[in-house]
Parts: C-alpha cells; sequence; structure tokens
C-alpha cells in the first residue's frame, strides 16, 4: 500500500508543472497542510515542479523532531524522520534567473511509536488457575495507542484498555491453555503484548476396586479388600478416620488403601486430595467386628463330667459374643443343646452309657470359634449270685465249712461284707465276691454285701444260718 501510494505522488508532482502545492506526507494524516507522523518512518514530499529551478529544503527547529533528508535540490524529496517532536518543514525555490522565492512551509509532528509494558506483578501475564476461580488481574501501561483489541482470552475472562492501562481479570469458565494477545490500535507501530492463562478442570476422584469395597465389613485380625480410587489434577492425598493397621497412599494418581486392622469399631474414612483444583474428598465406612468368643459359665469341670446312667447331667452353659447361632454335635442321647440369646445350655439326662466327646462351633459373627468337652456315662453297679442257687441262704452245722458263696459284680471298685458268722470271711477280687469258712458259733446271721466306688448304692443280703451239733451222751432204754 505504501510503494502504490508513493508511485501515484510522484506521478502527480511529475505531471503538474505550475503553482506550488503543500507538501505531501504519507502516513496515518495524508493529504496537504500541517500534519503527524510517526517516528523512524520515511515519508515523501513534494512541491510543484517550475523548469530550471533548485528548491533548498531544511527542517526548522522547533520543540522537537528531526529528520534526514534526501533528493533535494529536486522538487521531490524524502525524509527519515528520525527523533520526536514537533518541526517546520520549509522549502524555497531559485528560478533559472538566480532569483529567490518565498519559503513554503508546513508543520510537522513527529509521534512516538506506541509502547506497552506489563505493570502487574511479574509472571501475572503467565498465570494457573483452577476453573471458575478469578484470575489474578493483568495490567499494562501504554503510550500512543488510542485502544487496544484482544484475542485468545479464556471464556470468562475479558479486556479493556482506558487511561493508557490495559486490564485483563474475570473467572475463567472452561479449562485450557490459553495464549492470549493484546494488540495496541491508534498512534505509531504494531505493538502487541501476549501471555498464557492454563485453566485447570476441578480435581476428580472415582472409587475403581469393586462396589461396596468402600463400605465394608471385617473381622479384626482379617485384612481388608484392597480399597482403590483413581484421581486427576491431584498431586497427593491425605487420609483420615482409618482404622489402626489399616493405610492409606496415593501415587501414579491411584489412591489404595489396605492393610489388617488391629482395632474393632465403626470408622469413618476420609480421603482429601492434596494439590489441584478444589476441595475434593471421598468418604467410606469400615467396620471391624471382634472375633467371636465362648466362655463357660455353669461350674468348673462341668464341661466334663461323669454321671451314673438314669442320671440327669449337671447343666452345662456357656456364654458366646459376636455369634448368631451355634452348633452342637456329639452328645449322647437323651441329651440336648441349644443357643438363645448368646448362651448356650447343654442338659438332659444320658440313655446310653460311654464317654462322649461334644463339639460347639458357633455360626456367624467372626471367626471360626469352636469348644468341647466330655460327658462320661457310667452303667449302676450290680452284683449276681454266681454259686449254685439257694447258696446265699444256706444251713449249715456248726463247725461245718459252709458251701462257697459268689457273687459277680459290675462298675463297682470293691466290696465291704457285713454280717457274717464266726470263722466265716467274704473278700472281693476281679469283680468277684466269695463268701467262705467254717462257723464256729451258732445263729442266723444275715450278712450284707455293699458295692463301693461305680455308680449307685447297690448292695445285696443273704443269710447264713449255723445249726448247733448234736450231742448223744446216754442211752436210754425202757
Amino acid at each position: 500500500m505504501k510503494t502504490l501510494r508513493q508511485s501515484l505522488l510522484w506521478s502527480i508532482v511529475a505531471v503538474l508543472s505550475f503553482w506550488i502545492i503543500p507538501a505531501y506526507a504519507q502516513g496515518p494524516y495524508p493529504g496537504t497542510g500541517d500534519h503527524e507522523v510517526c517516528v523512524n518512518s520515511t515519508e515523501p514530499y513534494g512541491v510543484i515542479l517550475t523548469p530550471g529551478s533548485t528548491y533548498d529544503w531544511s527542517i526548522l527547529p522547533g520543540t522537537g523532531g528531526g529528520g534526514v533528508i534526501t533528493g533535494e535540490p529536486s522538487n521531490l524529496v524524502s525524509i527519515l524522520w528520525t527523533s520526536t517532536g514537533t518541526c517546520t518543514l520549509q522549502v524555497v525555490e531559485t528560478n533559472a534567473a538566480g532569483c529567490e522565492g518565498s519559503p513554503v512551509s508546513i508543520q510537522i509532528n513527529v509521534l512516538a511509536e506506541n509502547t506497552i509494558l506489563l505493570s502487574s506483578g511479574v509472571g501475572s501475564d503467565d498465570q494457573e488457575v483452577c476453573i471458575n476461580q478469578a484470575i489474578t488481574p493483568i495490567t499494562y501501561t501504554t503510550t500512543g495507542a488510542s485502544g487496544a483489541t484482544f484475542s485468545g482470552l479464556p471464556p470468562g475472562v475479558i479486556g479493556s484498555w482506558a487511561g493508557n492501562i490495559v486490564t485483563i481479570n474475570g473467572t475463567p469458565t472452561v479449562a485450557g491453555t490459553y495464549t492470549y494477545e493484546v494488540s495496541l490500535s491508534g498512534g505509531c507501530g504494531a505493538v502487541t503484548a501476549g501471555g498464557t492463562i492454563v485453566v485447570n478442570p476441578l480435581s476428580t476422584i472415582a472409587l475403581t476396586s469393586a462396589a461396596g469395597t468402600d463400605n465394608q465389613e471385617v473381622c479384626t485380625g482379617e485384612a481388608i479388600s484392597n480399597i482403590t480410587y483413581s484421581t486427576t489434577g491431584a498431586t497427593g492425598a491425605s487420609f483420615s478416620g482409618l482404622p489402626a493397621g489399616v493405610i492409606g497412599n496415593w501415587s501414579g494418581n491411584v489412591v489404595t488403601i489396605s492393610g489388617t486392622p488391629t482395632a474393632t469399631g465403626t470408622f469413618n474414612y476420609e480421603v482429601t486430595l492434596t494439590g489441584g483444583c478444589g476441595l475434593v474428598t471421598a468418604e467410606g465406612t469400615i467396620i471391624v467386628n471382634p472375633g467371636n468368643t465362648i466362655t463357660l459359665t455353669s461350674g468348673p469341670g462341668t464341661n466334663n463330667q461323669s454321671i451314673c446312667f438314669g442320671e440327669a447331667i449337671a447343666n452345662i452353659t456357656y456364654t458366646t459374643t459376636g455369634a448368631t447361632d451355634a452348633t452342637i454335635t456329639g452328645l449322647p442321647a437323651g441329651v440336648s443343646g441349644n443357643w438363645a440369646a448368646n448362651t448356650v445350655t447343654i442338659s438332659g439326662t444320658p440313655s446310653v452309657t460311654g464317654t462322649f466327646t461334644y463339639t460347639i462351633n458357633l455360626i456367624g459373627g467372626c471367626g471360626i470359634v469352636e469348644t468341647t468337652g466330655t460327658i462320661n456315662i457310667t452303667e449302676v453297679n450290680t452284683i449276681n449270685l454266681t454259686s449254685a442257687a439257694g447258696t446265699d441262704n444256706q444251713i449249715v452245722c456248726e463247725d461245718t465249712p459252709i458251701e462257697i458263696i459268689t457273687y459277680a459284680t459290675t462298675g463297682a471298685a470293691g466290696v465291704t461284707i457285713t454280717g457274717l458268722p464266726p470263722g466265716v470271711s467274704g473278700s472281693w477280687a476281679v469283680n468277684v465276691v466269695t463268701i467262705q469258712g467254717t462257723p464256729t458259733t451258732t445263729g442266723v446271721y444275715t450278712y450284707t454285701i455293699t458295692l463301693t466306688g461305680g455308680c449307685g448304692v447297690v448292695e445285696t443280703t443273704g443269710t447264713i444260718t449255723v445249726a448247733p451239733t448234736p450231742n448223744t451222751s446216754v442211752i436210754y432204754h425202757n
């Protein structure tokens, strides 16, 4: 555009050969007469040519302004304006006869180039903020310009120019990296400034382990199922509310909560992201239940008892914690067990003999918990005559051996025998009672055999009648 305008000017000046035309200055103020130019610009000037004349061009001193004139003594010159201020451009024509004409002049105002300079804090032109967070205002001072245009600003952020101050402020509403540019308008020169506003999205956290792992229930001493979250934007995470033995960590945008609780209770934990944008948290619950317990509450030793057949056992009771029920196996027929209100009760009268080891297994709650005990049911002692029938009730003569009396016993650990006639004794060995001997005193003797040890009060009786021996001393004859 500048070259075309210059060519047209020179063509017009060359054609015109009369009358003096005011000098012409190219630039933002084209035309004739006084005008403004930009420093460091080169402008053409000319007057109507008179054949044979020469022309003396000069820049008269003023409040400033200056330049370098090339092309004189022609009627056409170029001036490189090198300093700012107001000055007067003058030309004097000398014709072929040597006559000097009156000076012709115009006033030139040489303007400085526009400037723009960051006036807000260092680095404010390149800043990073969170979405929906106001930027730190960015300001520039300008000279020369009459306005400014803006490009590349994030939505929600605007720029304005007033009183030689550029101001950029606002709250970004869309995340991204925005490279902006401020272009001054009016004045001299194409002057721009720019920077970058990085708008970060809000941090995020999302459960990536199985659904429900963030709210789980375990037993003390049992490892939890790992809980994981994926994160964006954060540079770390803090943890609160986890049970002892369970830890949380953040690495590579992944939160992991793992471990084996060593304390019981209900623990409401919270994960809080650090760094990045926004106060972002995730919450969950870990319930740690104590292990089941079972404790004998009936008398010591009732869990391992011995009874006689037909005799009710002493009730056996246990208290439990944690369980929701119990199974009881191995009890003798006639004895039963049940669980209710955290109490196991075993009771009844055995209908069989033998040694029975029972087992109680808790159901529900935490852990595999069991306990055992023993119920020993012994047959009631017995005693049965094994010698000939009637030998337990016999008559013998004084000083005559009785017929040996024997009994078989079961269960007993011994016997006591009372009521035997003098000279007759009883013994017990290998479950056999033996009564034998020679009575030395007449009379009727009821003996009693009582079993000792074993089960039950068992005894039996018998009779030994000791008759006197006849004593014949005289034979009578009638």
